[in-house]
């Protein structure tokens, strides 16, 4: 696979450095910290508010009655499932994927990295085309 036809130019462009020099640990980071941003801004939230408090974030984003960032149009039972369920996939993606990185000696491989960064560019695309 060839990562950079798979995923969006600004995503490419966040993690290029690091993945082309097999940095794979440094692109997942640098994935995640673009798909952070996007949220960040989509949702109005200040610098580090995300960082401080990932949890409350990204309820208060994706999973609250009135959430910030409106994945769909939220008039069916499954538009809420899919709401409720971003929020739990964005959290997981910072305590399962990020954290470990960050406080841990893991050495990701290609196949893994690219597994992971054409999923943030799915939830980055997604985002970026919602109502909030």
């Amino acid at each position: 696979m060839e990562l950079k036809r798979e995923i969006s130019r600004v995503l490419y462009l966040a993690i290029r450095e690091k993945y082309e020099r097999g940095w794979y640990r440094d692109a997942i980071l640098a994935a995640i910290t673009c798909l952070e941003n996007c949220i960040r801004e989509k949702a109005n939230f200040e610098r580090d508010q995300i960082l401080i408090n990932p949890e409350s974030c990204f309820h208060r984003a994706f999973g609250n009655i009135d959430p910030l960032i409106k994945i769909n149009e939220r008039t069916a039972i499954a538009h809420l499932y899919e709401q409720q369920g971003f929020a739990q996939i964005v959290l997981g993606i910072h305590q399962g994927i990020r954290t470990p990185r960050i406080h841990g000696e893991l050495c990701d491989d290609e196949k893994t990295t690219n597994t992971i960064i054409v999923f943030i560019d799915y939830l980055i695309q997604r985002i970026q085309a919602a109502n909030g």
